[in-house]
Formats: C-alpha cells, structure tokens, sequence
C-alpha cells in the first residue's frame, strides 16, 4: 500500500516508511479620478460613494513569494524533493470529501499556485516532514467556502475512509486549536494507523485564507514520540510568508 498526502498533508507513506492565508492583494483597488457628482437646483454637489471592486485571484508571482524558503525556518530544515503527482483521494461519504481532498494535490475549482516540502533528518533518520501549497479561487465566496466545508467536515468526520490508488484507508480528525492567520483560519489533526507497523502518523494542518487565497501547510513529526510543539511557530512563519508574498 503506498499513500502519497503531498503538499496538502506534507507526507508520503509506504508499509516500510515513514516518508497547507493568502492575503489577496491580487486585484489592487482602482480608485475613480473623482467621487460622481449631482448638482440639483440649489447647486450643492452630492457625492456618491465609491463602490469597491470584487478581489480578484492572486497571480503566480504573488502565489510564489509567498512560499517559504530554507532560509525562513529554523535550523535543520532543507528542501525535500518530491515528483509530481495527481493523486486524488476519494472520501466514502460526501460530508468527509473536504478532508480526502487535504490528502490530495489538487483542489477542485482552485487554480495552483506554488508548493514546497521541507524534511528535518537525514534518510530514514528523518524527524519531521513540513509542506506548503498556495492556490486560489476566483472569488472570495469560493475561497470562503473551502474553508467552511473543512471546519464542517471535521465535526462531521472524527474518523473517514478514502480511497487513494485503489487502496481504502481509515483516517482519524479532529480539531486544533491555531492562531488566526489572514481573515480566517481552521487548525486540525488527522492520524493515519498503520496495523502492518503498529504505528501511526500524525499531520498537523493550518488551512487559512485571506480573500481569494487559501494556504494549505502541514507538519508531520515522524519521530516514536511526535513533537507537535514546533507546529505552531512553523504555522506562523508559514502564514506571515504567505500575507507578505500576496500583499507585494
């Protein structure tokens, strides 16, 4: 059985092995030369107020700058190559789809932005796993509802199976509790039992958005013992990146 949770889940899992706000300055604010003007018959001028233009997606450019680099983490972290991959998990019920698609790399009705995976450890001595993806929707209500749909899921699917390359998996979700990052925010944890090893893996999740942005980062502690403590200061440098990068 091999399960790949790329870029979303930050972890790629074999039998043998252990292996997610996006401030949308996308569409700057075009401001009218002059506030519309309507003069009746005392002469006095009216002015209308201006009607500010929807957010549009965030470009590529803005996607990039706001993935982080070796250079934004703490020591210990280097770039994790990984190949390319389609992958799409297919959740048994529709309420838990929002949480098979955090296993996925694609996002339904999202246009990609960039991506990075970070391994801390050496081979099979690797300690720690962290992953970012940028993409966004065309519209902020869009955006809005991908976040909504995984909050609501998690309640609704403290554990769910999904089926990734032909094989049926049962994962266990439940809710973090996270600093708010851009307009809004949602932190959980989804474990993955593997009877074959007598182990399991579990992956922290910070899903934030900010307009038509969403950011998807995730930290896999692989170690016997996990360490969850450093997720929250890796959440934070990976969601002040994300704002600055939209925002330039």
């Amino acid at each position: 059985m091999r399960i790949r949770m790329r870029r979303g889940a930050a972890v790629a899992l074999t039998v043998s092995a252990l292996v997610f706000t996006a401030a949308c300055g996308g569409s700057a604010e075009d401001k009218s030369a002059g506030a519309k003007q309507k003069t009746g018959e005392s002469g006095s001028a009216e002015q209308k107020p201006e009607e500010k233009p929807a957010a549009g997606p965030l470009t590529a450019a803005q996607m990039k700058a706001g993935i982080l680099e070796v250079s934004d983490l703490p020591s210990g972290w280097k770039v994790k190559r990984v190949p390319d991959s389609n992958d799409v998990a297919k959740a048994d019920k529709a309420k838990c789809q929002p949480l098979a698609t955090l296993l996925s790399d694609k996002v339904e009705g999202a246009t990609e932005g960039a991506d990075v995976e970070f391994s801390k450890g050496v081979g099979s001595g690797e300690s720690a796993m962290l992953a970012q993806q940028i993409f966004t929707y065309d519209d902020t209500a869009s955006a809005t509802d991908f976040l909504k749909s995984i909050a609501t899921a998690v309640d609704a699917c403290p554990t769910f199976t999904f089926t990734q390359d032909g094989d049926k998996v049962e994962m266990k979700a439940e809710k973090l509790t996270v600093a708010q990052v851009g307009e809004e925010s949602v932190g959980l944890r989804l474990t993955l039992d593997i009877p074959e090893l007598n182990a399991k893996v579990e992956s922290d999740l910070l899903i934030a958005r900010q307009a038509t942005g969403v950011m998807r980062l995730a930290y896999v502690p692989m170690a016997e013992k996990p360490d969850h403590a450093p997720f929250d200061d890796l959440a934070k440098r990976g969601g002040d990146k994300f704002v600055k990068g939209a925002q330039s």
